[in-house]
C-alpha cells in the first residue's frame, strides 16, 4: 500500500512539473509556446529553442500552438 502511494505521489509530482514547462522560439515572430519539444511549430524555428515556465511565456502574450491542441 506505501509503495502504491508513493508511486501515485511521485507520478503527480512529475506529470505537474511537465506541464509547467514549455518550450518556445526565441526569435522575434515567436507568438507560440508548445508542450513539447519536438512539436511540429517548432521545426520552422530558425533562432533558438528555450525551455521556460508557462507563467513566463503567458506574461510575454504567447499563447499555445495550434499543433498542441
Amino acid at each position: 500500500m506505501k509503495t502504491l502511494l508513493l508511486f501515485a505521489v511521485l507520478s503527480f509530482t512529475v506529470a505537474h512539473h511537465a506541464a509547467d514547462t514549455v518550450y518556445i522560439c526565441k526569435g522575434s515572430k515567436g507568438k507560440k509556446y508548445h508542450l513539447r519539444s519536438d512539436c511540429r511549430g517548432l521545426s520552422h524555428c530558425s533562432h533558438k529553442v528555450v525551455k521556460m515556465k508557462l507563467a513566463d511565456a503567458q506574461k510575454e502574450g504567447r499563447t499555445l500552438c495550434g499543433f498542441e491542441k
